[in-house]
């Protein structure tokens, strides 16, 4: 059988218990579902070092979807939607330090 090549989007989404952060998380995965058929979200534990050099814990949702691009064809219209996500996650969540979204190649079995 063929490996089938996708294009996975993940964001990476601080679990707070300010509602913009439900409310993005919300908005982003209608956004993904709508976009690519749908979305998974992964709660997950982690750490990061703050501006001050804490190191601070951390609780996150990955938010994730395998899109039908290929990288080869595609890069353009990939960089172009991330950065278009990052710009509507820094803005939604303006308070953060940093905004982590990752693109990935992946191949389907």
């Amino acid at each position: 059988m063929p490996l089938l090549e996708r294009i996975r989007i993940e964001l990476f989404i601080p679990d707070l218990p300010d509602n913009i952060y439900k409310n993005i998380l919300e908005e982003l995965g209608d956004e993904l579902s709508y976009s690519f058929g749908g979305c998974s979200v992964v709660v997950a534990s982690g750490k990061y070092r703050s501006e001050f050099g804490e190191i601070i814990p951390d609780r996150i949702n990955i938010l994730f979807t395998d899109t039908p691009f290929l990288w080869d064809k595609d890069r353009l219209i990939i960089e172009q939607y991330a950065e278009r996500l990052k710009h509507v996650v820094a803005t939604a969540l303006s308070q953060e330090e940093a905004i982590l979204i990752t693109v990935n190649r992946i191949y389907h079995v």
